[in-house]
């Protein structure tokens, strides 16, 4: 098994740590906080990381950003991206993934997936209608990322 990391933000209603939670099962792999890893450490410990939070006016959280820059160099390291989002990832309009892929790939990570799903949102006004995507991630989301998961698998067995 492949030695893996995930690097997880979820602030206000913990849906990204749900999708994190399902991921790691299957990768078998530690979940930290940006903050309680060093990103040379995390390099140089596993061969597989993981990074992903809420999207926050279309970008990953600020803290997700700043470990990805603070990670060196990595040719021989995966990486896979995810998010939970209140609006659809939608290539055409939005790639809320893609700054920090850019990031990623400039250090020379190899990425080997993306994931991403609707999350519960009470932020700002939406808390006085009751929030958006109410009851996300649900089952069928975490089923997706536990697949999601295995496939990352299957692609470095």
């Amino acid at each position: 098994m492949i030695s893996s990391v995930i690097i997880c933000y979820s602030a206000h209603m913990g849906n990204t740590l749900k999708v994190a939670r399902v991921i790691g099962e299957v990768l078998r792999a530690e979940i930290y906080k940006p903050g309680e890893l060093d990103p040379r450490e995390a390099v140089k410990k596993y061969q597989l990381i993981g990074l992903g939070s809420g999207i926050y006016y279309g970008r990953h959280h600020p803290s997700i950003i700043t470990f990805a820059e603070k990670l060196p160099e990595a040719r021989n390291r995966y990486v896979f991206v995810f998010s939970t989002s209140g609006l659809p990832k939608i290539p055409v309009l939005h790639n809320y993934h893609k700054p920090l892929i850019t990031i990623l790939s400039r250090k020379g990570f190899r990425l080997v997936g993306e994931f991403s799903c609707r999350g519960y949102n009470l932020h700002g006004a939406l808390r006085l209608i009751g929030g958006m995507n109410k009851g996300r991630p649900n089952a069928e989301d975490l089923e997706r990322a536990r697949r999601f998961a295995e496939n990352i698998l299957r692609r470095l067995a």
